[in-house]
């Protein structure tokens, strides 16, 4: 299974068990908690959206910056609870962290895999290529999943290049 394919499952798994609602940060929360991991709104530097950290003794806490639009503070939460799906399903870690910066970078697997996930768990597939198939305005998208504009070209986009399926053959860990 190919990592985009590995992220969208996961997401989709977990949306199933885990209904995640279009505004807001509280059912994204309930999901890190499911995890164990606590969330915490706090000051980041400028060119930080959010950053998860995990040690050997503790669960995991994942930060967000709290000057960022709800919108952005969805997204970058998705994204922080990708990392902890990638680290305890698929790698089985025990101790990590992954900052999320806001420039270009150090764009890695770890990283794609956060924001498929994120992408998936947020603007499920089926649901966004429908919507673009009846030409909803991205606006009105972006309003539907509480993301941004961005955030829904950006999926359209990723979605043209990976097309979706529903047939993975992965079993997942729910939490």
């Amino acid at each position: 299974m190919l990592i985009w394919e590995a992220a969208r499952h996961h997401a989709r798994i977990l949306r199933k068990v885990h209904p995640i609602g279009n505004r807001g940060l509280r059912d994204l929360t309930r999901l890190a908690e499911a995890y164990e991991a606590r969330v915490f709104l706090v000051p980041l530097e400028p060119h930080l959206s959010g950053l998860v950290v995990k040690n050997q003794q503790e669960g995991a806490r994942i930060y967000i910056s709290h000057t960022d639009s709800p919108v952005r503070q969805r997204f970058t939460l998705a994204h922080e609870i990708g990392h902890l799906v990638d680290r305890l399903e698929l790698a089985n870690d025990d101790e990590y962290s992954f900052v999320d910066h806001r420039q270009p970078g150090k764009y890695d697997l770890h990283e794609f895999f956060a924001d498929e996930f994120a992408g998936e768990l947020l603007m499920p597939a089926e649901e966004m290529l429908k919507l673009r198939e009846d030409k909803v305005p991205e606006a009105v998208v972006a309003d539907k999943f509480g993301v941004s504009i961005p955030a829904v070209r950006k999926r359209y986009q990723r979605l043209d290049r990976s097309p979706h399926r529903d047939d993975y053959q992965v079993e997942a860990h729910v939490a």
